[in-house]
């Protein structure tokens, strides 16, 4: 069974030589590995090419395209040919077992279309250790219907990929692989959660930096039409600060929940107002925007039985 290892990467100049590191010192290897360079202008290609040379693993080929991240995630997977695609994201930080755990469940059972690791956080500055104890990472989902992997941390069947028509590049930045897993749930396919796959990542470095992530992540889901009760309750939160006493943490770093809730809250307002709509072609089923190839998919005969 062929493994393609693809990731995007834009200006990780200051990532790279860890997460080129952890790679290298993975129990097996891919048989591809591709990566999208989405316009960096630090240098990022070049030292991939360094960091991933003279070692045992692969070098990558590097493609570069100035795109959203989905855009970049479709194109590294186009330039592969192997049954089954696994996606990381630069940053992260692999455990040495990590490529072996994350296909296993796939290698093992030809029922299984998609597994997902488990994250944790990498604590590189008082600020990701402060977070880590206040907003600790969720373990790893559960299997089956609710497993909605990140794609830090993923496996899945080409054929899956394709019956969902692809990561949707339509959306700004974010988002990307949150609807893309939940199309790939509306049209039957079946998930697997391995905790054994780890990587550990590293938030922004600051309050502000990790306040804009939350930015788009909100905006993100706004434009993909998902999570919208969570992010109500963070409006909420927002225009009446005092609903923060009801919670177990009361008076404890309320001033960062409180921002952390505005910053999650504004940013889903934007994303309802400015975003970008679905293309035409794209259908809203059961409240999941799902592509035109997830709508052929869903009509099949074999998943309507």
């Amino acid at each position: 069974m062929k493994v393609a290892l693809i990731s995007t990467v834009f200006n990780e100049g200051d990532n790279i030589l860890a997460w080129a590191k952890a790679l290298g010192a993975q129990t097996i290897c891919p048989d591809e590995f591709v990566i999208v360079d989405g316009g960096s202008t630090d240098g990022t290609p070049g030292l991939l090419v360094q960091a991933f040379a003279g070692g045992g693993f692969p070098v990558p080929r590097i493609i570069i395209e100035k795109c959203n991240i989905a855009r970049g995630r479709n194109l590294a997977i186009q330039n592969t040919t192997a049954e089954v695609i696994v996606a990381t994201d630069a940053g992260c930080v692999a455990s040495p077992d990590w490529l072996a755990e994350i296909i296993q469940p796939l290698q093992a059972d030809p029922t299984v279309d998609v597994c997902g690791g488990a994250s944790g956080r990498l604590l590189q500055n008082d600020f990701h250790r402060y977070l880590a104890a206040i907003d600790p990472e969720p373990p790893a989902a559960p299997y089956g219907k609710d497993c909605y992997p990140s794609s830090r941390n993923v496996a899945f069947r080409r054929q899956a990929w394709a019956d969902a028509g692809g990561y949707p590049e339509w959306l700004t930045l974010a988002a990307e692989d949150a609807l893309f897993n939940h199309e790939l749930h509306w049209i039957g396919k079946k998930f697997f959660s391995n905790p054994r796959a780890k990587v550990s990542w590293a938030a922004r470095p600051d309050a502000a930096g990790y306040y804009k992530m939350l930015n788009g992540y909100g905006f993100g889901a706004a434009e993909a039409r998902l999570y919208a009760p969570y992010f109500r309750r963070r409006l909420l939160l927002t225009l009446c600060p005092p609903l923060l006493l009801f919670s177990s943490h009361r008076f404890k770093h309320f001033g960062f929940r409180y921002r952390k809730n505005a910053a999650s809250a504004t940013g889903w307002l934007a994303g309802l107002w400015r975003g970008r709509r679905a293309p035409k072609d794209w259908r809203r089923v059961r409240g999941v925007l799902l592509s035109p190839a997830a709508l052929r998919c869903l009509e099949s005969p074999a998943l309507k039985k």
